[in-house]
């Protein structure tokens, strides 16, 4: 029996290609933490319905109707994961990001804290309330950004300290 051999250089078989596209993400995601001057002990009850609600009104300070129409989802807030701070992590489209991120980082405004958060929220100091009133409920708040990412993922833990929490654990 005789074996044929086959040529390499006249072989027609076409080669089977694989292609791998990464493509720019649709979302950003970012950490954000609420402070309360003067700090509070306990948190007081927020829900998304509250953080929905004040975020829209702080777009709405900065940018009027326009900012109002950014679409924000809240993934987590203050869940089993973040017990201790008022932290949570939101869902915004890549085009509004800068937006949002500035209104984060100029908001601040006076929250009633014997009550739901967003329904007391007005745009005063709590210096220029002097009205003979118990003002012991009176907060500022703002917004801290912690972290942001076009993946989810690269929120869950801070790079440098996990690499710091490593090295105190191997010794």
């Amino acid at each position: 029996m005789e074996h044929e051999k086959r040529d390499k250089s006249t072989d027609t078989t076409p080669k089977k290609l694989t292609k791998y596209t990464i493509t720019t993400p649709e979302w950003h995601y970012l950490k954000i933490k609420i402070n309360f001057d003067p700090p509070t002990t306990p948190l007081p009850p927020v829900s998304s319905l509250s953080l929905r609600t004040l975020f829209t009104r702080a777009l709405t300070e900065l940018f009027g109707i326009v900012g109002s129409g950014i679409h924000i989802d809240i993934l987590d807030w203050n869940g089993e994961i973040h017990d201790s701070d008022f932290v949570g992590i939101i869902r915004v489209q890549k085009e509004n990001l800068t937006t949002l991120w500035s209104t984060l980082t100029l908001f601040n405004a006076t929250l009633d804290t014997s009550t739901d958060a967003s329904t007391s929220a007005t745009g005063t100091n709590i210096e220029d309330i002097d009205d003979g009133t118990d003002n012991s409920n009176l907060k500022e708040i703002s917004f801290q950004v912690l972290g942001n990412s076009p993946y989810l993922m690269g929120l869950i833990n801070d790079s440098r300290e996990w690499t710091n929490q490593l090295l105190l654990d191997s010794y």
